[in-house]
């Protein structure tokens, strides 16, 4: 069947027109890629989470003891709305792993005794359960034998509450408590030195030395069921038992950050589309109008012979719909493939049984209506204009061009500028809105450029801050059970031990105005060298009395400012609570921090001169003497190291922001280059009768190609300081978007990055001027000059 008269002219301004449909589809498929990667990659982490918490049957509230009677089980399983209660032991200590140089903190929880109402169940991955009958075996955490390189069948000695605890690993498992496993000084894992074995009652209560009682229980909530009262009531149950204050699934280290990886993934989706579908719709509105302009005699003839004004515009409106489609449908391809190489990388973060991800359809649909919709919009009004030409209107000899002196010729006068330059001048104040829009195009693309480049800055901010500035410690340990600081000297007297400060830190609820937190506040030396708050201009801030220093993320979350006050709620030991003031803020871009002077924080507490960890200076070369002895001081759980803890930052968040960095710089790329080739071609159809005009009067071929390029050289210097300037505000924009209760991200850009953007981005804009220059020395002067467009 042979196609309609009109049909056939679509299909011959599609193929006229190719590469630039094809530039603006590139956009669009950017857009809707966007979109699709984000909404896959979301549905996978939330389908893989739902069905693991589900089997596994996940708690909805947890919380801490230090010692309680398992008879209290039965009185926790009878408080209103509670449908399951499963308590536990959980102790930790130090492990020596070979191949390791640094010990692993070691997590020995016990198994449950009855299987069919256990809740946070772990998922066989290798190997078997331990047999009940022996106090030996254990099943490991299998993201830690994967990472520390240890088999099945090898056998350990961690030291827990000072007893060498040895076993055979004959397991490895994931758990819902476990999908994702920050260190404990960093949110980003540690998986290597983070084991957790799980072995059965008797085995741990051997270990702990906790027969017939349990210290960490977690529950299952009733549908409807106030997850507020429960904690309340579990608390108070808790309490003489050195309870801690119970807390809420949202709350849990692992789901919360699972939880905020999908809060950007949605952030991801809401930002970037809408920026390439406005550039695509801006573009399709010059090549369209540009098409009407110049088939203004055709729209005649098709009215002269009959056809309507909405059959004389729909070539032009399909074509608008036709690059939308086309984008979306590429763009459904990309975000597929993006979407894929998304959850890769979030398998070596998050550890679930199960994690595929599947092509968002909704998205997709959703995505490709509103792109088609936005090249259609943007064509709207060319295509009013085609379809609102009279027949006779149409078809005669559009209005010559008003010339006049323009601002350049006004300001100099004579030789003073050559002919070319004064063209290009002209030419660009004839068409101040499609320069302007040009401008803004470009501008777009070097803002996306340089507000992404940010995070690497923004990363190396971070760090700098968190762990060289605020904490000039590169060891520190942590105590069983809070000791005398008087252990300081034992402390100090460890192989390699240069400075030695005692640090107190206690979990707290913080209330003020009807709003809570949890976290720690952290007990420091008055006069500490190795940890410091410091305030926005890296003063050291000093301790007040009893007044809390705390940091100004934190501040701002519950709306307060030096000198109010507020009701601080101690959630370990006896659970004292005071009104305390706020005396100064600090800049802490890591964690919500809180400081005070140490041995006020232990009057408040109701203790003796203690502390509960020890932030060290130690000597690089002593390290491995050092690691051997606290691995032998049965009082030290735990273990952490500055340089190890940034080596995984700057690694782990170098892969991440690598794989975002590239797609944004590809997005980028992809916008100077629609933009420009547009913008480009568009001024050579325009122009093409002037060129050959300027060419059979003398110009040559390098003088003409100056003048077509020269309209694009100075919009992309016009842009420039517009995209640096856009390039800051998306950088603070972005900053506040990804930033989270344990980091946040300052807007800071430095030299480097802006010099990176700025290459990218005039490569991009060369690429496609490359394109278009070479069609001068292919004009046929002899058809351009007859044609009278």
């Amino acid at each position: 069947m042979r196609p309609a008269p009109l049909d056939r002219k679509l299909l011959r301004d599609l193929l006229r027109l190719k590469w630039q449909v094809l530039a603006i589809a590139l956009l669009v498929a950017c857009g809707v890629s966007v979109a699709v990667m984000a909404f896959s990659a979301q549905r996978a982490l939330s389908e893989a989470r739902a069905a693991f918490y589900e089997d596994t049957r996940f708690a909805d509230v947890f919380a801490q003891a230090r010692r309680a009677p398992l008879s209290r089980a039965r009185t926790l399983a009878h408080i209103d709305g509670v449908t399951a209660v499963d308590v536990r032991i959980l102790e930790a200590g130090l492990m020596d792993v070979p191949g390791l140089s640094r010990p692993a903190v070691a997590r020995l929880i016990s198994l449950p005794q009855d299987e069919d109402h256990a809740l946070n169940r772990i998922v066989l991955k290798r190997g078997r359960m331990p047999d009940p009958t022996r106090t030996d075996e254990v099943v490991a955490l299998d993201t830690f034998l994967q990472a520390a390189n240890v088999d099945l069948g090898d056998r350990l000695t961690a030291v827990i509450r000072g007893r060498a605890f040895t076993f055979t690993i004959v397991g490895g498992a994931l758990s819902p408590e476990y999908v994702y496993v920050p260190a404990p000084e960093s949110f980003m894992p540690d998986d290597a030195h983070q084991a957790v074995f799980w072995a059965p009652r008797p085995a741990v209560e051997r270990a702990a030395g906790m027969s017939g009682a349990f210290n960490t229980v977690a529950l299952k909530l009733a549908p409807g069921a106030s997850p507020r009262a429960v904690m309340q009531d579990v608390d108070r149950l808790l309490a003489p038992y050195g309870g801690r204050a119970a807390y809420v699934r949202e709350d849990q280290a692992s789901n919360a950050f699972l939880e905020a990886e999908l809060k950007e993934l949605s952030t991801s989706a809401s930002i970037l589309p809408p920026v390439f579908l406005l550039i695509a719709a801006a573009l399709v509105h010059l090549v369209v109008s540009r098409l009407v302009d110049a088939e203004r005699e055709q729209i005649g003839l098709f009215k002269a012979f009959g056809y309507g004004n909405g059959a004389a515009a729909g070539p032009y409106l399909r074509l608008a719909a036709l690059v939308g489609l086309l984008g979306a449908a590429g763009g459904g391809l990309g975000g597929a493939a993006f979407g894929a190489a998304i959850v890769e990388q979030y398998r070596q973060y998050f550890r679930f049984p199960v994690l595929e991800v599947t092509f968002h359809w909704p998205a997709f649909l959703g995505a490709a209506g509103v792109a088609a919709a936005a090249t259609m919009l943007g064509s709207i009004a060319a295509v009013r204009r085609a379809a609102a030409l009279s027949p006779a209107v149409a078809m005669q000899p559009p209005r010559p061009a008003s010339y006049r002196a323009g601002l350049l010729d006004r300001i100099v006068r004579g030789s003073g500028v050559d002919q070319a330059t004064r063209m290009i001048v002209r030419n660009l104040e004839r068409f101040p809105v499609r320069a302007a829009l040009a401008a803004l195009g470009l501008a777009a693309s070097l803002s996306l450029l340089v507000g992404t480049q940010f995070m690497f800055d923004s990363l190396d901010a971070v760090i700098d801050q968190a762990y060289y500035r605020t904490q000039r410690w590169n060891e520190s340990v942590g105590f069983a059970e809070a000791r005398s600081v008087g252990a300081m000297a034992d402390i100090a007297r460890l192989p390699g031990v240069i400075a030695a400060e005692p640090v107190r830190a206690a979990g707290v609820r913080l209330q003020a105005g009807g709003r809570e937190e949890l976290v720690r506040i952290i007990g420091l030396e008055p006069g500490a060298r190795l940890q410091r708050p410091l305030d926005g201009e890296d003063r050291v801030v000093p301790f007040e009395g009893r007044g809390l220093v705390m940091s100004e993320a934190l501040a701002s979350r519950l709306r307060l400012a030096p000198g109010d006050r507020v009701h601080v709620e101690v959630i370990d030991g006896a659970g004292v609570s005071a009104v305390l003031p706020v005396t100064a803020l600090a800049r802490d871009y890591s964690g919500f921090a809180v400081y005070m002077d140490r041995r006020e924080l232990n009057r408040m507490m109701r203790e003796g001169d203690v502390a509960s960890g020890a932030q060290l200076l130690v000597a690089a070369d002593a390290r491995p003497a050092f690691y051997r002895a606290i691995e032998r001081t049965p009082q030290i759980i735990g273990s952490s190291s500055r340089d190890d803890t940034v080596a995984a930052w700057r690694q782990a968040m170098a892969e991440a922001f690598r794989v975002m960095i590239s797609f944004y710089v590809g997005f980028a790329g992809a916008i100077a280059f629609g933009v420009a080739y547009n913008t480009s071609r568009i001024a050579l159809s325009e122009r093409a009768r002037d060129l050959a005009t300027l060419h059979v009067l003398g110009f040559g071929h390098w003088e003409c190609a100056y003048i077509l390029l020269g309209e694009l050289a100075v919009i992309t210097l016009v842009s420039i300081p517009l995209g640096i300037v856009g390039g800051q505000a998306l950088a603070e924009g972005m900053g506040a978007a990804y930033s989270r209760d344990e980091l946040r991200l300052p807007a800071v850009i430095s030299p480097d990055s802006y010099g990176l953007a700025l290459v990218a981005y005039l490569a991009a804009i060369g690429l496609a001027a490359a394109m278009v220059a070479p069609r001068i020395w292919r004009l046929d002067l002899v058809a351009v000059l007859k044609t009278r467009d």
